[in-house]
């Protein structure tokens, strides 16, 4: 009869730390997903005041810092002159495809970011 108690006890135990940490996890996932969007929107700032002639950019995932001591980046596909190029973006990273040499500032009008999760924003 012990036995069958003590275990009864340790199924109930973790039964509630399962409960406690996936309650835990929704959370966490919401304010990381809010750090990866305003993320998202400083790497689109900062891109932009680096490269000129953008039409668009559109992130294709959430982005992260894959590595310790990373930065954080995201990757996005960046339209310029109506030709997608890919793009590794963040407010301190820039890598992908070649890009046409255009001066920031040049005008091309107000610039569209897609964010991962599909919201999206006009930059002028």
């Amino acid at each position: 009869m012990e036995g069958a108690l003590a275990r009864s006890r340790m199924v109930m135990i973790a039964a509630a730390l399962v409960l406690t940490v996936s309650g835990c996890t929704g959370e966490r996932d919401e304010v990381r997903t809010e750090t990866n969007l305003a993320n998202q929107r400083k790497a689109a700032i900062a891109f932009l005041e680096k490269q000129g002639g953008v039409e668009r950019i559109r992130f294709t995932q959430e982005g992260d810092k894959p590595g310790v001591g990373a930065l954080w980046s995201a990757n996005a596909v960046v339209t310029i002159a109506g030709v997608e190029y890919q793009e590794i973006i963040g407010p301190h990273v820039r890598g992908g495809d070649p890009l046409p040499s255009i001066a920031p500032g040049a005008p091309t009008g107000p610039v569209t970011v897609i964010f991962s999760d599909e919201s999206s924003e006009v930059i002028e």
